[in-house]
């Protein structure tokens, strides 16, 4: 709810915003309205802040003193361990300068060591008492080194004491050694080292960030360490002098070493302190002092057995050493007081810091009340432009013609806008309260779903961000599509959906309509067996059909937005391009109209070349202006091929014709002139001048005689005689008959279970006799000529050799390694009366090619110069014949049993002569008998027939095959046959030649089968 005195004072408001910011804050802070609430709600925010600004600072300080007590304590843990550590060690030290001396003066040292060890201990547990582990690690040390005191210390020193001289191993200990390196004492140092590197862990972890602090620290640590050096030093040189072990001078270096190594780090830690560094250096030219003038004399004196001399240097080496540990000790007193005045230093600092921090949240609350006063104003004049852009988004939403939707988590509808209201006939807010899917009860899918299915608002919530293509139901139960997209939002901590919601219904009939429209589009383009290629104005590709897809060896997909170029590549007239560039055309659609001849070479993607013929016409806008084109184009490669293939074969006929003409009246000339030559001949004398020029005469003529029965050979190659023969053995003979009396040789290589195929074996020879001869004359110096043969099967798949049919062949390869053939005279060489050679005729190819295209078959040349010549053969093979000739004998009963007659058939030779003796010795006459040529099993039509006169001379026979220039055909009567038929035929013919045949002879019938049909 507004406050009415708020709405009152509107007007007030927007005339006060013409003063000045002063004046407004001035007017604000005196005003009576909600005084007592902005003074209340403002204190108590300052309050809470002071609040949490000293908690803040309070928690600061006692952090800072936690650190500083943790810290003291730290270092002074690892002071006393070290501590400990160096009073061992002098309490090792003054036990063994007892044990060498017998001097009194060592047992008052020892004693105090003593007691300052177990004193130090009790400290040490005291500052430990909160860390259990570590207490009992102490207690570990002190029971060492009380075990160490009480069963080697004490008793040696008692010994030595009665002793009253010079010790000796005898004396000392009754087994002849001294227990100067007790493994108890190296178990309580190592224990109290542990204990310090610890200690120094957690201090590097605790100071990270105060280098002051560490310095120090580091330097304490060090401290001890270069204490527990030089006594070890002297402890070690007591051992050697007190035993003469080698290995005490080998810890004796072993110290000096520590030494020299902690007095250098300790030189590092006090640069900048003169004072430190000059009492360090002190310390280090005494310690040297104590070596050169003590240690090193001693240690010698011993190694020459010289004890009195050692002796004689302890008191000396005593007094250095008393000077040192007197110098470590103020050195130490002088570190301590630095880190103590240092440490109230920081505490003061501290103190400052925390002061300044408390002035600075004081001015931090004294600005936080002015801008929350300051922010209570804002949020008053947001909440007046709030409520002005609320009735703004308010009409927005009441007048946009899209309907909206707010719908709750569990898919409640919460409002509606008057244009959802509107869409679904809703009227009052009736809806509010029901689900969403009362208005949208089902969705698609898809797009292109035509029917839809029912959906829950879990499925709806889950395409929020998302459109969603729906069918909306209005209050009478009339549905309609509607395009419904979701979106998320949070109010009040809640969430809620909005739904856009649009009627569809014209969108959808129109895309219907454009959908048909392309439908039916496309079903034209995919129908139209030509390629074709929709361009812009800027000739790039817009649109394919799957033939031109098929042609260029680009997908729709890949080529829309292409150039056409890219896409269409094809051999451009140069002439023709230079045109259009100098008439400077405006587009590229134009370039395309112009520059497009009729037949052209297409290269597809793949790299294979087609020949085309192809028409491009103008796309044309509203303004008659070219706005693309559209190029329509079909493959007539094998329409080419085959038209070239149909000039040659009739060129070859004609040629035939011709041939076989010239050679029929040529042999007539030609036998009365040999005639006549032969006849001049006999009747001159032999020795007759004469006879020489008739000779020469006669072997012209008959080279005129050869040529002429080359022509007649050309002549013959039209229409095979075709037989189902064993190719290789053919094969086989031609070659070893061919290069009879050549110095070449052959070699040959079959497929296993080679095909046999239908060939006439005259002609097949001939063709394979022509390749060998050639083969031969182009290896004039020698070589060996590859024949192989093998079985092939060619489908569309493969589609590499051009005008070759689908299907099963006999491939033959008659390869030399001979000079090869030039690529100029590769495309002419089946040509005929074309040759290279001197004596040629050019008709050996030429004849080959005629014969291997009449077998149906397909010769193919390869060669490269200097390498050889592969002439490969393609024939058909030869096909099953049982489906064949049954269906034949099938057809012909069926035909012949339909116009009366009584049918048998058999389906060789010999059976058919059997079946005819069986009846004939029965007293039944076949009224006619068919015979086939070529018939399985051995035995022909021109053998059975005599089988069946020898039975029946009034046989009454039909010959039929389907070799029509075949003498049998023509002549059939001289055979002893009665009627002839040509295959193919048809029933009404074949019927008409029974008949015929029938009522010259009026005899039985049988229906012998035709086979193998050629």
């Amino acid at each position: 709810m507004v406050d009415p005195s708020v709405d009152a004072s509107v007007p007030n408001s927007l005339k006060a915003r013409r003063r000045s910011i002063f004046g407004h804050v001035a007017d604000w802070l005196f005003s009576q309205r909600h005084f007592h609430l902005k003074l209340l709600s403002g204190t108590t925010v300052g309050v809470i802040v002071i609040i949490f600004l000293v908690g803040v600072f309070l928690l600061v300080t006692l952090r800072d003193h936690y650190q500083d007590s943790l810290r003291t304590h730290t270092i002074e843990v690892m002071r006393l361990s070290s501590l400990i550590e160096n009073d061992i060690a002098g309490l090792e030290s003054g036990h063994h300068g007892y044990l060498l001396s017998a001097n009194e003066n060592y047992i008052e040292p020892f004693e105090k060591k003593r007691d300052l060890i177990r004193q130090r201990v009790d400290d040490l547990t005291v500052l430990i008492l909160e860390n259990p582990r570590q207490r009992k690690r102490v207690i570990k040390v002190q029971e060492a080194v009380q075990k160490w005191l009480d069963t080697v210390a004490t008793p040696e020193m008692s010994a030595r004491r009665r002793a009253k001289g010079t010790a000796t191993k005898s004396e000392t200990n009754p087994a002849g050694t001294l227990a100067l390196g007790n493994a108890l004492l190296n178990q309580a140092r190592e224990v109290l080292q542990s204990l310090q590197d610890e200690e120094q862990i957690v201090l590097n972890q605790r100071m990270h960030d105060q280098d002051w602090a560490t310095q120090s620290a580091q330097i304490l640590n060090f401290l001890p360490k270069l204490d527990r050096a030089v006594v070890e030093m002297e402890k070690e040189k007591r051992g050697y002098l007190l035993t003469g072990e080698n290995s005490f001078v080998e810890a004796y270096k072993r110290a000096v070493t520590d030494f020299y190594t902690y007095n250098g780090y300790l030189s590092i830690l006090v640069a900048n302190s003169p004072a430190q560094a000059e009492l360090l250096a002190e310390i280090r030219s005494s310690v040297e002092g104590w070596i050169n003038k003590s240690a090193v004399p001693q240690i010698d004196a011993k190694r020459a057995s010289k004890d009195a001399e050692v002796l004689a240097l302890i008191g000396s080496g005593e007094t250095l050493m008393a000077d040192i540990r007197q110098m470590l000790t103020n050195f130490e007193k002088n570190e301590l007081s630095h880190y103590e005045l240092r440490a109230s230093l920081a505490t003061r600092q501290r103190i400052l810091r925390t002061s300044a921090l408390a002035l600075l949240a004081l001015v931090a609350v004294s600005l936080l009340v002015v801008s929350n006063s300051y922010s209570f104003v804002l949020v008053r004049r947001q909440l007046s432009e709030l409520e002005g852009a609320e009735t703004h988004i308010r009409l927005v939403i009441d007048n946009i013609l899209d309907g909206m939707i707010t719908v709750d988590d569990s898919g409640v509808i919460r409002s509606m806008n008057p244009s959802a209201e509107k869409m679904f006939g809703c009227r009052d807010n009736e809806m509010i309260g029901h689900n969403l899917t009362r208005l949208v009860p089902k969705r698609y899918e898809s797009e292109h779903d035509s029917k839809p299915v029912v959906c829950n608002w879990t499925e709806l919530m889950g395409r929020t961000g998302g459109s969603t293509l729906a069918l909306g139901r209005t209050r009478k139960h009339v549905t309609f599509p509607v395009e419904m997209s979701l979106s998320e939002m949070i109010i009040d901590q809640q969430r809620v959906y909005v739904a856009m919601v649009r009627d569809v219904t014209e969108r959808k009939r129109f895309e219907q309509q454009i959908a048909a429209e392309k439908e039916s589009l496309a079903v034209t383009l995919r129908a139209i067996g030509d390629g074709v290629i929709t361009t812009d104005v800027n000739g790039k590709v817009i649109m394919l059909n799957s033939e031109a897809e098929k042609l260029t060896g680009w997908s729709s997909k890949e080529a829309i937005g292409q150039p056409l170029k890219s896409v269409f590549d094809v051999t451009v007239d140069l002439a023709a391009q230079a045109k259009v560039q100098k008439s400077g055309y405006r587009s590229e659609a134009q370039s395309i109209l112009l520059n497009l001849p009729e037949n052209v070479t297409l290269t597809s993607r793949d790299g294979n070349e087609r020949v085309i013929e192809q028409v491009a016409s103008p796309i044309r806008d509203s303004k008659n202006e070219i706005a693309g084109v559209v190029l329509v184009f079909r493959d007539i490669t094998a329409r080419q091929r085959a038209e070239t293939e149909r000039r040659k074969a009739e060129t070859l006929e004609q040629l035939g014709l011709l041939a076989g003409g010239i050679a029929h009246d040529f042999n007539n000339l030609l036998t009365a002139i040999i005639g006549n030559i032969s006849l001049a001949s006999v009747l001159l004398p032999p020795d007759d001048e004469m006879a020489e020029r008739l000779d020469d005469a006669k072997n012209a003529s008959l080279r005129a005689r050869d040529l002429a029965q080359q022509l007649l050979t050309f002549a013959r190659g039209g229409t095979p005689i075709k037989k189902t023969a064993s190719i290789g053995k053919l094969i086989q003979d031609t070659v070893s008959f061919s290069l009879r009396g050549s110095h070449n040789r052959s070699e040959f290589e079959f497929g296993a279970d080679l095909s046999s195929a239908e060939i006439d074996a005259g002609q097949i020879s001939q063709v394979i006799a022509n390749l060998v001869v050639n083969a031969d004359q182009a290896m004039p110096n020698g070589g060996t000529l590859h024949v192989s043969c093998e079985n092939f099967c060619y489908d569309t798949s493969d589609a590499v050799i051009p005008d070759l049919a689908p299907g099963d062949y006999v491939r033959i390869r008659i390869r030399d390694e001979g000079v090869g053939i030039p690529e100029k005279y590769m495309k002419r060489i089946f040509d005929p009366y074309f040759t290279t050679k001197p004596k040629g005729n050019g008709l050996g190819l030429a004849t080959a090619y005629s014969i291997v295209k009449n077998h149906n078959g397909l010769m193919t040349v390869e060669s490269e110069v200097h390498v050889g010549t592969m002439f490969t053969i393609y024939l058909p093979a030869a096909l099953d014949q049982v489906d064949d000739e049954d269906a034949i004998r099938d057809l012909v009963e069926f035909t012949l049993t339909r116009l009366g007659y009584k049918v048998w058939q058999a389906a060789t030779a010999l059976e058919g002569v059997n079946i005819y003796r069986e009846k004939f010795g029965a007293g039944e006459r076949f009224d006619a008998v068919i015979l086939d040529l070529t018939l399985p099993g051995g035995m022909g039509g021109k053998e059975a027939l005599k089988k069946l006169i020898e039975i029946d001379p009034t046989v009454n026979a039909i010959v039929s095959s389907g070799y029509a220039t075949d003498a049998t055909m023509s002549r059939y009567q001289d055979f002893g046959f009665r009627g002839v038929i040509a295959k193919p035929y048809e029933a009404a013919e074949l019927g008409k030649i029974v008949h015929d045949v029938i009522e010259s002879s009026h005899v039985n019938i049988i229906d012998y089968p035709t086979q193998a049909a050629g």
